[in-house]
């Protein structure tokens, strides 16, 4: 348990509640926009076929997350520093980020891995046309290095770090505090595709696991990273 009781770590539930509403609200208006310049831009009886390649559409998706998280994000530490209090015991309850054990932290980097590599090949095998490959080369940058990093310090920030010790410090159960923390991460990452929903809730709760018994934030992180990077690399290349 995190013993040093900080008022603002309490104020969760904006957290968990407007972050999964701002995303798929988002997405929704975002995708629809798309589509309507998309149709409002060719001319009346046009023969050309309305298509927006998916690696357009996932572009547009990542600014609007990169956008959200990083608000969020942003608001959080501009309400600990009002507060006069540090985040820092959010990523290592020791202040040592660098301190951790190794082992929980291999355990976690496989079976993180492992289990989104084994939902990536059941996409592609359901899905064999997805690819990105319509991105240009300045968004594929933007792509494969700005979302892996706004995903491993934001979300792991709000969701394992503010929000598990946040529900801790206002009485909930460690283990309730999971299973929240981890229904909102998964509800950010979109409520339309259920088997989505499903991993990322098993994810979040890998993480959200390591995080109650190791309170450190830095193995969670890099997991984070790794993973983002390779499973978008694939569709980047495919």
């Amino acid at each position: 348990m995190v013993t040093n009781v900080a008022s603002e770590r309490k104020n969760v539930w904006p957290y968990i509640l407007w972050p999964p509403i701002a995303l798929n609200v988002g997405s929704l208006l975002l995708i629809g926009a798309m589509y309507a310049v998309k149709y409002v831009s060719l001319p009346p009886q046009s023969p050309v076929e309305l298509q927006i390649g998916s690696g357009q559409i996932q572009f547009a998706l990542s600014i609007l997350i990169f956008t959200v998280e990083w608000l969020f994000a942003l608001l959080l530490l501009i309400k600990y520093r009002k507060a006069k209090e540090s985040i820092r015991p959010l990523f290592s309850d020791t202040g040592n980020l660098l301190q951790f054990r190794w082992g929980p932290a291999v355990i976690l980097f496989i079976s993180v891995n492992a289990l989104f590599a084994a939902y990536i090949l059941c996409l592609m095998s359901r899905m064999p046309d997805l690819t990105y490959h319509d991105m240009t080369p300045f968004q594929a940058i933007l792509f494969i290095f700005l979302t892996p990093v706004t995903a491993t310090f934001t979300e792991e920030l709000i969701w394992r770090g503010h929000i598990i010790s946040g529900l801790e410090l206002r009485g909930s159960n460690s283990w309730v505090a999971l299973i929240i923390s981890s229904t909102s991460f998964a509800l950010i990452h979109g409520v339309f595709l259920p088997d989505k929903l499903l991993v990322t809730f098993l994810i979040g709760v890998l993480f959200g696991i390591y995080y109650i018994r190791q309170r450190t934030l830095l193995p969670i992180m890099v997991t984070h990273w790794i993973m983002d990077v390779w499973s978008f690399g694939i569709f980047l290349l495919r």
